[in-house]
């Protein structure tokens, strides 16, 4: 039987930390009835190097919680799911990192300033798979996995680079959107797949923008003004077409995207 004080020093775990593991329910000592005092045991020192093990792994409080009562085959997958999170967050601190570099070790960059010239066209009428939720900024990039995982399994016939459809949000979380991602399709015989949408031909304006998305909002305003400037209205959402991406290269500024909006006369 272990003193508090004790416990912290055999296991390296402030007394602060063990009333806070206490509190939560993680690591709770036994009471002693005859004089009123809190001990650990020997058990609780494995625990504590459990509760130790799972914190280096990155589980919070409440997941570690879950995980200690787990079996073996349910502690596997947990593991499993965490691994994938970590990957996940090396991938994106990985790219935060690469783009911090730039600002402070320029290496030859090119210096290049879009002009967005725009250009009026005809968008034909396609068919095209599509998943449309309300995301973030880093739920857009799972959404499009999503929709590419979706293409590799049933195997179409492509036509194009896949998009990306911004519908307004009134009222919500700016932080939001709601998007729906789609990847033009060619489709020879009726199909009852409720993901597969068909398109109307319209009447478009579009521009290209060349690098990371930051500024992108830049081609936006280009469009605008094109069409105030030649009597249009914009009539629809925001289209953005993503010729090279994060799924071609590493390098935000060598990105290429299409935006374009569908318009009309005024």
């Amino acid at each position: 039987m272990y003193k508090i004080g004790e416990f912290s020093r055999i296991n390296k775990i402030s007394q602060r930390m063990l009333r806070y593991y206490d509190e939560k329910g993680l690591l709770i000592p036994k009471k002693d009835e005859t004089n009123g005092y809190r001990y650990y045991t020997n058990e609780d020192i494995s625990k504590g190097n459990k509760i130790k093990l799972l914190r280096k792994y990155h589980f919070s409080i409440d997941e570690i919680k879950n995980v200690l009562e787990m079996d073996s085959t349910t502690l596997k997958e947990s593991y499993e799911q965490k691994i994938a999170e970590l990957y996940e967050k090396t991938i994106e601190y990985y790219q935060l990192i690469e783009e911090m570099k730039t600002y402070i070790e320029p290496k030859n960059k090119i210096n290049r300033i879009n002009t967005y010239d725009v250009f009026r066209g005809v968008r034909k009428s396609f068919h095209a798979i599509c998943i449309r939720e309300i995301v973030d900024e880093k739920g857009l990039e799972l959404l499009i996995d999503q929709l590419l995982i979706s293409i590799n399994k049933t195997n179409p016939i492509l036509v194009g680079k896949h998009l990306a459809i911004f519908y307004s949000m009134e009222g919500g979380n700016y932080t939001q959107f709601d998007v729906e991602v789609c990847q033009p399709i060619i489709v020879e015989e009726e199909v009852k797949d409720t993901r597969i949408k068909f398109f109307e031909e319209e009447n478009y304006i579009y521009t290209i923008h060349i690098g990371n998305y930051d500024s992108i909002s830049y081609a936006y305003s280009a469009l605008y003004d094109w069409a105030h400037l030649n009597g249009y209205c914009l009539d629809g959402p925001f289209i953005e077409k993503y010729y090279t991406d994060a799924f071609i290269t590493l390098d935000r500024d060598e990105y290429v995207t299409e935006v374009s909006i569908a318009i009309k006369k005024r």
